[in-house]
């Protein structure tokens, strides 16, 4: 806890009650739905077309009698990303049908109570986000769903019912509704806007799993400091995806369309780990919002260099930098002022001065350049109050700090 509380401010630092990205996460789980529901089937293989227009009519009716049950499971991390890529044109039609069965799955206390069959190919197959991950190593012909009932039918022999598939486990609590998941199903995994990472393939890095819950439960633990923000993670959830070690660098990534879902290496420093989770949670949030309002009005079309690497960004790169980074910058605050022994390394003033410097290069450039929505005014609005909050607790050489952070 600071000596002296932040300000709160729309998506950025919440205050104890605040409800807005809870909110959000609803409405894009409603836009997922939709997707599902009516988006044109044009091109999708005859089978698959007759058996989504029975999906399609069990999830309505199951939305009638059940909805916050349909939403959950739609909100699912196997689900959402592959109906929003669907959503975005980010992936094939196709490929995104497999998101159907994971979320049958996990509604087959709801009925039907005539079987509904998915045919196959399945790729992967779950049915609680917490459970095991299917992985068929023969062709799959078909998943039947009914009520209480989750079968698969392969090339030959008699249905086999889903507790006697061997699934494998995947997932080792962090903290509650985080957790660390050692197989993914995201299909846009694979695409990679770093420089220096290619893909998200998961692997823990030569380190056991152990490890890495240690490691991560710590980072969270100076997250606490913000209470309020460790707070909405908690009632957000975040499924936390390992993608290798590296000793000197640290590499995370996060979608637009994977809400919930974050990808990261595993670092020596605990504190490394805290600004990756905090910095790739700010993206999920106003990932979010972008789902419902494009924020910057010319965040795609204005370019301009960018304030924490040395390339060209977009407005709408700018203000994700800057909204990851700010509140990174509260949580260095916090730990000076709870006289954390973190900050009595060489390397920590360096790293907050780093970080105030990209945050005020970014909010000057947004100010300059940026054409807000109402709803982006208010997201610069709560940075800008955080950014001078942390501002004016920082020292005169911290401020005048010029080096680039790492991006």
């Amino acid at each position: 806890m600071v000596a002296t509380p932040p300000p709160s401010g729309f998506l950025c630092l919440p205050s104890p009650k605040d409800r807005t990205a809870l909110r959000l996460r609803r409405k894009v789980r409603l836009l997922a739905v939709r997707t599902l529901l009516t988006a044109p089937t044009i091109g999708l293989p005859t089978a698959h077309v007759r058996a989504l227009s029975a999906a399609r009519a069990f999830v309505t009716d199951s939305l009638s009698t059940a909805p916050e049950e349909v939403l959950t499971a739609v909100g699912s991390p196997d689900v959402l990303p592959s109906l929003l890529a669907w959503a975005s044109g980010a992936e094939a039609p196709e490929r995104c049908l497999d998101a159907v069965p994971h979320l049958l799955a996990r509604l087959t206390a709801l009925g039907p109570a005539t079987p509904l069959v998915w045919p196959g190919p399945i790729h992967s197959l779950s049915a609680h986000d917490a459970g095991p991950l299917w992985r068929p190593s023969a062709p799959t012909q078909a998943v039947l769903f009914a009520r209480n009932q989750l079968e698969v039918q392969d090339a030959s022999g008699p249905p086999r019912a889903w507790r006697d598939l061997g699934a494998t486990g995947r997932t080792t609590p962090v903290a509650p509704s985080i957790s660390l998941c050692t197989a993914d199903t995201n299909p846009l995994a694979a695409l990679e806007a770093h420089p220096d990472k290619q893909g998200n393939a998961v692997r823990l890095g030569g380190h056991p799993v152990e490890a890495w819950g240690t490691a991560l439960g710590e980072a969270l633990a100076l997250i606490d400091l913000l209470p309020s923000w460790r707070g909405e993670l908690d009632a957000l959830g975040v499924r936390l995806l390992p993608v290798g070690f590296e000793p000197e660098r640290h590499l995370s990534a996060s979608y637009r369309e994977a809400p919930g879902i974050v990808y990261l290496t595993l670092h020596p420093s605990r504190l490394t780990l805290a600004e990756a989770l905090v910095h790739e949670c700010q993206h999920g949030k106003l990932n979010l919002l972008t789902w419902l309002d494009p924020v910057l009005k010319n965040g795609q079309t204005t370019w301009t260099p960018s304030p924490v690497r040395p390339d060209l960004r977009p407005l709408m790169g700018v203000l994700l930098a800057a909204h990851a980074f700010v509140p990174v910058a509260a949580l260095h605050v916090a730990l000076e002022e709870s006289d954390h022994p973190l900050t009595k390394t060489p390397t920590f003033g360096r790293r907050k001065a780093e970080v105030l410097s990209g945050n005020a290069r970014a909010l000057e450039i947004l100010d300059r350049l940026a054409e807000p929505t109402p709803t982006g005014r208010r997201v610069l609005d709560a940075l800008h109050a955080l950014h001078t909050w942390a501002a004016n607790r920082a020292s005169a050489s911290e401020l005048e700090h010029q080096n680039l952070p790492p991006g």
